[in-house]
């Protein structure tokens, strides 16, 4: 059963929907002689003659007159050049959407010619292979350069913000953002990385490190299938349907900020071994829930990264609000 936001007499909250776009390695490092990566393909899901994936994604935006933040991925060019990737981050730009720099440097183990010994001689840890954190300062610069080149090559404006892969993050890594001409970050994520730096143990107000924004993706205290606290990231394929409306209306009543919400494309359907696509429903559906209520509350409002990031310039020594979902609406989401 789908159950509709309601309107509470609190202050209007502003919800960024954001999207990583980001191809699949496949199992590639685990099986360098039987798999290759997945691209395009993944991202578009195409069956009987509409689109599954990204395309799913954009109609539901469209039809609710919404737009979203698309954090792309950049570094897969190491295997799949400019045009397997472009070619989708141009068709997200033309239907007016934000489009951001997205970073997994595990990719990057593809510029050694003999990747399938490395693999399997050192097989890589996403802490270490996959991290910005990981590496020097000036590496970390000079991956980011790179990240940043490909959205020239494709002639589409520079990225000013900036998700590192798998939300690891750290203090470190703000005057590294800010000598690479990023002044804005969406890399925290304390319900799936938990950086050692206490001042960023954020739920979801912005702050200012180095001269960058942080606008972390929201965290929230929730529940496991035994009702146990558990601290959560807001995805749209995480949360029930019960959970979203609850969070929306808990960030509302407690007075935070902002809401930001992370998904990805394969969250909506999957490609399978065989080329058959499975759509999840169920993610859709919640999807296109949240969307409506975005539309149609007066007292939501959809906002991309750089609107947030503008709209709380000023605003960064507000307090964070910790945010908490009743335990059964959390785990109500195991039942549906």
């Amino acid at each position: 059963m789908t159950l509709p936001y309601t309107t509470l007499p609190y202050t209007t909250l502003n919800v960024g929907l954001t999207f990583d776009i980001e191809f699949s390695i496949n199992g590639a490092f685990a099986e360098p002689e039987t798999r290759k990566p997945l691209g395009r393909d993944g991202l578009l899901c195409r069956m009987e003659g509409r689109e599954a994936g990204i395309g799913t994604i954009l109609n539901i935006l469209n039809k609710h007159g919404l737009k979203a933040t698309f954090f792309i991925e950049t570094l897969q060019t190491a295997w799949f050049g400019d045009d397997e990737m472009g070619d989708v981050a141009r068709r997200i730009a033309a239907e007016g959407h934000e489009l951001q720099l997205h970073l997994h440097p595990a990719w990057l183990l593809f510029d050694n010619p003999d990747w399938r010994t490395a693999v399997l001689e050192t097989p890589p840890v996403a802490e270490v292979h996959d991290s910005l954190l990981a590496r020097p300062a000036e590496e970390a610069r000079a991956i980011i350069e790179q990240g940043k080149a490909v959205f020239a090559r494709w002639s589409l404006p520079a990225p000013t913000a900036v998700r590192t892969g798998s939300l690891i993050m750290d203090r470190a890594l703000y005057p590294v953002f800010r000598d690479a001409g990023l002044t804005i970050s969406s890399s925290v994520g304390c319900g799936i990385y938990q950086p050692q730096a206490p001042d960023l143990n954020l739920y979801c107000a912005p702050r200012r490190f180095d001269e960058v924004m942080e606008i972390p993706v929201t965290s929230y205290w929730g529940a496991d299938p035994l009702l146990r606290r558990r601290k959560r990231l807001a995805t749209v394929i995480g949360m029930g349907t019960r959970e979203q409306k609850a969070l929306l209306q808990s960030a509302q009543k407690s007075g935070a900020p902002c809401l930001v919400i992370l998904s990805h494309v394969s969250e909506f359907c999957t490609l399978n071994e065989d080329r058959t696509i499975r759509p999840n429903t169920r993610t859709i559906r919640k999807f296109e829930q949240l969307c409506s209520s975005l539309a149609r509350s007066p007292d939501l409002t959809a906002m991309t990264i750089n609107q947030l990031a503008n709209k709380y310039c000023d605003d960064t020594a507000r307090d964070d609000q910790t945010l908490q979902v009743p335990r059964l609406a959390s785990a109500l989401r195991f039942l549906e």
